[in-house]
C-alpha cells in the first residue's frame, strides 16, 4: 500500500479567518474531547470580534488549523483554540499559528502573551518549550458534585469593592500565588481592581468577615451547568465556609458541578479534598514576554 505523500511544512500558509473556514474547522473539532469541543460554540463570536484575531492555517488552499487571540487588557494577550487537522500534525502548524498570534499581540503593543494547556497534553508541552513559552504557574482543578441544603451563616455578597477590600486581597499571598490572575475554567484573566469591581457589582464575589475585617474572599462564576471558583484567598477555616456556600448555591441554581482552581502548592488543596472535592485535572499556564 502506497501512503499519500506527506505535505511539506513550507507549504503551510497562515491567514486571517473568514466565514468559509467555519465548515472545515468544525469538521476538525468533531472528535476533540469526545465531541464536546467548545470552539464550535464560540466560532461566530471570535470571527466577529474586531478586537481579537482569528487565524487559520492552510495547505494547498485547504483549511487545516485554527487559533485565536484577544487582548484581555492593553498589556495582556490571551492565546487559545489551537486546533490542527490530525492528518497534518507534525508539520509545525501549531507553532506557526502561535507565532503569528504573538506577532499580532506585539504589534498591538501587548507586554505579555499567555495561554494554557492540560498537563497530560505532551505534544502541546513540547511545542511550547520549542517556541520558548515559559511556564508561569500550575493549577489543580478540584470538583464537587454534592450540593448542600443548609445555607452557611455569615457569608455575604458585597455589591461594590472598597479600597480596603482590594488592598486586603492584593496583599494576600494567594494573590501572588495566582500570579494576579483568576480563572473562569479554561481561561486565566488578569485580576485587576477594575475586574474585581465588575465581579462584585454582578454578585460574583463571596466574602466572610469578622469585626468588620475581611477573613476570606472568592470569585464565583457561573457557566452553563458548572459553577467555578476561579480565585480564593483567606484563612482556611473561612475559605471552607465560602466553599460550603458555593456548594449551597450549586444546589440552589441546579448546577451539575462546582469547580475550584487552585495553584499547585496551595495548602487549601488538601482541605478541599477532605470535604468532598476531588482532583480532576492539572492545567499549566504559560507566559511569554514580548520584546519591542
Amino acid at each position: 500500500m502506497i501512503r499519500p505523500k506527506r505535505p511539506e511544512s513550507n507549504r503551510v500558509k497562515i491567514r486571517k479567518a473568514t466565514a468559509v473556514d467555519k465548515a472545515p474547522i468544525l469538521e476538525i473539532c468533531k472528535n476533540i474531547w469526545n465531541g464536546h469541543d467548545y470552539l464550535p460554540g464560540v466560532w461566530d463570536d471570535w470571527l466577529a470580534d474586531k478586537d481579537g484575531r482569528l487565524i487559520v492555517a492552510t495547505v494547498k488552499g485547504r483549511t487545516v488549523g485554527v487559533a485565536h487571540a484577544s487582548l484581555q487588557t492593553p498589556d495582556v494577550a490571551w492565546l487559545e483554540g489551537v486546533r490542527v487537522h490530525e492528518q497534518y500534525r507534525g508539520l509545525g502548524i501549531a507553532g506557526k499559528l502561535n507565532r503569528a498570534l504573538v506577532e499580532w499581540a506585539r504589534k498591538r503593543r501587548a507586554r505579555v502573551a499567555r495561554l494554557c494547556t492540560g498537563s497530560s497534553n505532551i505534544a502541546s508541552k513540547k511545542h511550547l518549550a520549542k517556541i520558548e513559552f515559559p511556564l508561569l504557574q500550575t493549577f489543580h482543578r478540584l470538583d464537587a458534585t454534592r450540593g448542600l441544603h443548609a445555607k452557611p451563616a455569615n457569608v455575604t455578597r458585597p455589591r461594590r469593592s472598597t479600597k480596603a477590600l482590594w488592598e486586603w486581597l492584593s496583599a494576600r499571598p494567594e494573590f501572588a500565588d495566582n500570579r494576579a490572575m483568576y480563572s473562569d475554567g479554561w481561561t486565566w484573566h488578569p485580576l485587576t481592581a477594575q475586574a474585581f469591581r465588575k465581579h462584585a457589582a454582578h454578585g460574583c464575589v463571596l466574602l466572610t468577615s469578622r469585626s468588620k475585617q475581611t477573613r476570606a474572599c472568592c470569585i464565583l462564576l457561573a457557566e452553563d451547568e458548572v459553577l467555578t471558583v476561579g480565585f480564593v484567598a483567606g484563612e482556611p477555616s473561612e475559605v471552607g465556609r465560602l466553599m460550603r456556600m458555593s456548594r449551597f448555591l450549586m444546589l440552589q441554581k441546579r448546577r451539575r458541578k462546582l469547580r475550584v482552581l487552585l495553584p499547585a502548592k496551595s495548602p487549601l488543596i488538601r482541605a478541599l479534598q477532605r470535604s468532598s472535592f476531588e482532583k480532576t485535572g492539572k492545567i499549566l499556564v504559560y507566559e511569554k514576554f514580548l520584546e519591542e
